[in-house]
């Protein structure tokens, strides 16, 4: 069965889990999301199955919308409740006390974690370090020098603050980890911090609001209202030539990856070059 499924993730669940359970439910081999989820997050995981597989490229890069709960004065060594959590008193905790804790952060939030950003990832993440994956060498106890990379927050919300709980709404880049901004921001406020609590609404244009539970999923989603690219529908004279890999006119801007659809229905994926459109992706 090809197409995609916006899956509403539960706690508790890795997104290897939900492919899993999805490869069983559809009795289909080929099952992939475009974005891991960690164990103790919930919300919007895109899966795609069967020959749409071959269309998570171009979603991995897509936006990404969080609403997190982060807490202050306490961590674990991977920055969520998933270990053991440890509390920190500090004197500067005093200042969130009072009325004025909001406003701090909002002053943190507006000159240290706005537009493009530099960013630790988290000791336990999947990044490769020498070959292995960092939360393999974190679990035998070996520290990961993992170096800062570039990511951007594009929007935020703060939604409520309450000391010692910080509720606040990200829309970030693809590779944005919400666990390290919450080591980042603590850090800045003068105390440590931790992700409690991680939900993400939205993968580019698509919400959680649409999403279904894995033990409730109806249909597949054809990809024409998942990619984010212009469509092009092709004469049913024309579906041969595609499937063939053979190149046809159509026109368009040169190099532009394009959705070939027929009936309605995607076909694949094209790129027009020099006024001919050459099969790349054929489903």
């Amino acid at each position: 069965m090809d197409g995609f499924w916006l899956i509403d993730k539960e706690k508790g669940w890795t997104s290897f889990d939900v492919c899993a359970k999805l490869r069983k439910i559809l009795q289909i081999k080929k099952v992939g999301h475009t974005g891991t989820l960690d164990p103790f997050a919930t919300g919007l995981l895109l899966v795609a199955t069967g020959k749409c597989t071959k269309l998570i490229p171009f979603l991995e890069k897509e936006r990404k919308t969080y609403q997190t709960t982060l807490v202050l004065g306490k961590t674990s060594d991977t920055l969520d409740p998933e270990s053991e959590i440890r509390e920190e008193k500090s004197p500067s905790n005093s200042l969130f006390i009072k009325e004025g804790g909001g406003k701090i952060i909002e002053q943190k939030m507006c000159s240290m974690f706005q537009g493009k950003i530099q960013q630790v990832p988290p000791q336990f993440s999947a990044i490769k370090f020498k070959g292995q994956k960092a939360c393999d060498m974190a679990r035998k106890g070996k520290k990961v020098d993992l170096e800062s990379r570039e990511t951007e927050i594009f929007s935020y919300r703060i939604l409520s603050f309450e000391f010692p709980e910080l509720q606040i709404e990200l829309e970030v880049a693809a590779g944005f980890y919400v666990r390290a901004f919450a080591r980042d921001l603590a850090k800045e406020l003068g105390t440590v911090g931790m992700c409690q609590e991680l939900r993400r609404t939205k993968i580019g244009n698509l919400s959680v609001d649409d999403a279904q539970k894995i033990d409730q999923i109806t249909e597949p989603i054809d990809p024409k209202f998942i990619i984010s690219l212009d469509h092009r529908e092709i004469e049913t004279g024309r579906v041969q030539d595609f499937i063939s890999g053979r190149a046809f006119p159509c026109a368009g801007v040169n190099g532009d990856k394009v959705l070939v659809l027929v009936g309605g229905k995607t076909l694949g994926v094209g790129e027009i070059v020099h006024g001919n459109l050459q099969p790349r992706i054929v489903l």
